[in-house]
């Protein structure tokens, strides 16, 4: 984002060290002048800017929102996790377990942007001189990233200790889990809090902090998981019939980085900044020989969802022959390639996917970007989408339906289909719904929690559809072959994770691990 400027990386980094004690010279041998506690460090408008924005920061770790999150919606029927870590393969397979890495990686991250989150609602009250719309907007900024953390605390492992303002004042954090619902009310106050407080936009240098539409529209999703259906209609049209949050003309705006910095239609991303953070989401899904590390690969089954004529699908998916903007680096063909395009080009090379980079025929095109300057280096200035307006259209859409029955949610789901260059359907029922979330957000850590709400429900059956194997692209040489064989979810131990055990070791006692773990 605009704001992550060298200066307050810096100024962050110094205040990370500092809080355990004085930050050491080196080489120059310079006097120390002093040290930080979270209680001496927010002295005026600078620090707590930069404090706010220590919060963002944390977003772009690669083991947590930055990436590891997205290891979970390898447990659906769109993706299939390649690679080395043993880990995701746990978690797509429903054999996670409590000292699982990602499991064990992703608490730590959150509570992390709990407590930056907890340190500036306690002290920017308390700046002395500050601008008063700057403090206001700090404070809400502050109430919807720990929002934010407790939401996705909530979807992996449901129940989980709340650590708020008052566990900071005392030290006191070796506390129990609270209850899904005491989580769900700790984060509908935060946010109702931070849209009161937060701008609707920002000028040019603040663009990519979150306004009042994010957080309406993580309420009305929070509604939408809630089951209080009236309420994510009433937050969600709030979104949707502002201007400030319009869809983009576009699909692919929302994943070109050209096109991101002005986008409304994102209304909360991690905006990476080439030399300032990476773009962890970036390398990641980019395949391996395109200098990414291919971790998460579409399947068949979700390449099948895609309609005739749907322009997202391009945009979702790279298929073996594709080719991508400024994607220079060169691939030698092997006879195991020589297969469809390829054939009789054996020994030859090429910048377009070949079969042997891909497990199942198929790689995520939206967070694949590189740099125009032709390098064949991958671009981090790519901004990776947690929440847009695309999403918003569609929880409306579905709380109409599912209170007022088919072809209530007409409207919104036409608005999403026409972008994307179909027909408007009438009477569009759950199913058509259903249909519209995973080919409108494929690939960005909404279908399978979308899954899970829907099973509860009775909506859909996870079994039924874990049980169809996952399978690669009809192509030779993949032929269709089946990548994962039929799973089976068991209710209700999988609709959440474990808590990591040494969290629920070193509670001695008071943090209990989850039921069926």
């Amino acid at each position: 984002m605009k704001f992550y400027k060298e200066q307050y990386v810096i100024i962050i980094t110094v205040l990370l060290f500092s809080l355990t004690g004085c930050v050491k010279q080196s080489v120059l041998d310079v006097k120390p002048i002093g040290s930080y506690t979270p209680a001496t460090y927010w002295r005026n408008e600078t620090d707590a800017v930069a404090g706010v924005n220590g919060i963002y920061n944390i977003l772009t770790d690669e083991e947590g929102v930055g990436h590891g999150i997205y290891g979970f919606e390898d447990a659906s029927d769109d993706i299939s996790v390649d690679g080395d870590h043993s880990d995701l393969w746990d978690i797509e397979r429903f054999t996670a377990n409590s000292t699982s890495g990602q499991i064990v990686n992703s608490w730590p991250r959150l509570y992390e942007q709990i407590a930056r989150s907890n340190n500036a609602i306690i002290y920017v009250p308390k700046v002395p001189v500050m601008d008063e719309n700057i403090r206001k907007r700090s404070l809400g900024e502050a109430y919807f990233l720990r929002a934010h953390a407790y939401w996705v605390l909530n979807l992996l492992f449901g129940e989980v200790p709340l650590i708020q303002e008052e566990n900071v004042l005392k030290g006191d954090y070796n506390i129990p889990k609270s209850t899904v619902e005491q989580v769900r009310l700790l984060m509908e106050s935060d946010l109702l809090k931070a849209a009161d407080l937060l701008p609707e936009s920002y000028g040019a240098m603040d663009k990519g902090r979150v306004s009042k539409g994010a957080a309406w529209g993580l309420l009305s999703k929070l509604y939408l998981f809630w089951e209080k259906l009236d309420k994510a209609q009433e937050y969600g049209q709030k979104v949707i019939s502002n201007s400030n949050y319009a869809l983009s003309p576009n699909y692919t705006d929302n994943f070109t980085t050209a096109n991101q910095a002005n986008n409304t239609e994102l209304l909360f991303a991690v905006w990476n900044k080439n030399n300032v953070n990476s773009s962890p989401i970036n390398i990641y899904f980019s395949i391996r020989s395109w200098n990414g590390w291919g971790f998460h690969h579409p399947t068949q089954n979700f390449a099948e969802e895609f309609e005739a004529n749907d322009t997202r699908k391009a945009a979702t998916l790279i298929s073996v022959g594709d080719s991508i903007p400024h994607q220079t680096t060169l691939i030698p063909i092997e006879d195991k390639d020589a297969y469809q395009m390829f054939a009789g080009k054996t020994g030859q090379s090429t910048a377009r996917m070949l079969p042997s980079q891909s497990t199942t025929g198929y790689c995520v095109r939206k967070y694949t970007t590189f740099n125009p300057d032709n390098s064949g280096n991958l671009d981090n200035d790519l901004k990776q989408p947690i929440l847009r307006t695309a999403d918003i259209y569609l929880v409306v859409a579905e709380a109409k339906i599912r209170t007022s029955g088919a072809g209530s949610g007409d409207v919104e789901i036409n608005a999403v289909r026409n972008r994307a260059g179909l027909p408007s359907i009438n009477g569009a029922t759950i199913n058509n719904l259903i249909h519209e979330r995973r080919v409108e957000l494929g690939a960005e850590n909404i279908r399978w929690f979308d899954l899970m709400r829907w099973d509860k429900v009775g909506i859909v059956s996870i079994q039924t559809i874990v049980t169809q194997p996952k399978k690669a692209s009809p192509l030779h040489p993949y032929d269709g072959a089946i990548i994962i064989p039929s799973r089976t979810f068991v209710k209700p131990r999988n609709y959440y994770l474990p808590l990591p055990q040494q969290v629920v070791d070193q509670s001695k006692g008071v943090i209990k691990q989850n039921s069926n773990y």
